[in-house]
């Protein structure tokens, strides 16, 4: 299995838990906080992988990853360290109980995601 096909089933993973917390923070689905751990948990752990995914010219079809990444890898690296800091404090915000405390936490870690997409991810149409 080729590094770009790693890291988008990693990515993939992370996105799938941040849909799942998604759906409760919404009240779309039952808030469960054990399940918003477990997941904050698993996004965590993967956060910790990214930044061996994107070896330096990893570009081959089909990436979404844009030049950006290696361009600016400070920024880079900080947004998946950021994203590992802050999905483990919305577990132990999690593992309170407090739905609120909760939604403020996942609204931070949802905005290291997009700020990510945004700057480092080929636009989808």
């Amino acid at each position: 299995m080729g590094v770009v096909k790693e890291r988008m089933d990693l990515m993939s993973a992370i996105g799938k838990n941040m849909k799942s917390v998604a759906a409760m923070v919404k009240g779309e689905v039952k808030f469960d906080p054990a399940a918003i751990e477990s997941s904050a948990k698993s996004i965590a752990e993967h956060s910790t992988k990214v930044n061996d995914l994107f070896p330096k010219g990893s570009l081959d079809k089909p990436t979404e990853a844009l030049p950006a990444i290696w361009e600016d890898w400070d920024r880079f690296t900080q947004l998946s360290k950021s994203l590992e800091t802050e999905t483990n404090k919305l577990a132990e915000v999690a593992a309170s109980g407090d739905k609120r405390a909760v939604m403020m936490q996942f609204a931070k870690t949802g905005k290291i995601c997009s700020t990510c997409h945004t700057d480092f991810r080929l636009k989808k149409d």
